[in-house]
């Protein structure tokens, strides 16, 4: 997982790059960004880029990442006190979702798509991990600073959950120039 500097970065791209760097060349990984939502394979990580199998993407854009594979490890990075704009922006989110650990929530973030429903697993700076109900097999890192709604469910909602996970979202491609 990579050392960061403090920088305005540190809330939201550096975690989602420590994320994208243990998914290189595990297969196919879904990629939401603020426009698009497909599958890739990530070949390489670097200098704030996911270089993948369908072209270049800036991590800045990347609001969540999901894996079919349940067996990869994927370490977060500690959660840590900030300043400055990640403390009105991405602290407060991530410690509502640390609250929620072991709850399914219906989560809202920057997606062409609907919202997903997930189990919140794990919390790491700038990253909310959840599994969908209706899988066993996908992992989401959800971007924190991405986040634009966290509702608790009941379990009458669990029951009746018709929202799809990343993965069973209709691809939306990026526009074409």
């Amino acid at each position: 997982m990579g050392v960061f500097d403090e920088s305005k970065c540190d809330c939201c791209v550096c975690p989602m790059q420590c994320v994208l760097e243990q998914m290189v060349n595990i297969g196919e990984v879904g990629i939401a960004s603020t426009t698009f939502n497909d599958s890739f394979t990530i070949n390489q990580v670097k200098d704030f880029i996911a270089f993948t199998d369908q072209g270049e993407i800036p991590i800045s854009q990347i609001t969540a990442a999901a894996t079919l594979d349940p067996t990869i490890p994927v370490s977060l990075k500690p959660i840590k006190k900030s300043k400055g704009e990640c403390a009105c922006c991405e602290d407060p989110i991530t410690n509502v979702a640390k609250l929620l650990i072991g709850q399914f929530i219906d989560i809202e973030f920057i997606f062409p798509g609907d919202a997903a429903v997930i189990e919140i697993i794990d919390v790491g700076e700038g990253i909310i991990v959840g599994t969908p109900p209706q899988s066993s097999i996908e992992t989401d890192f959800i971007s924190s600073c991405a986040i634009t709604r966290i509702n608790p469910l009941s379990q009458q909602e669990i029951n009746n959950i018709s929202k799809l996970s990343i993965f069973q979202q209709p691809k939306i491609s990026p526009p074409t120039t």
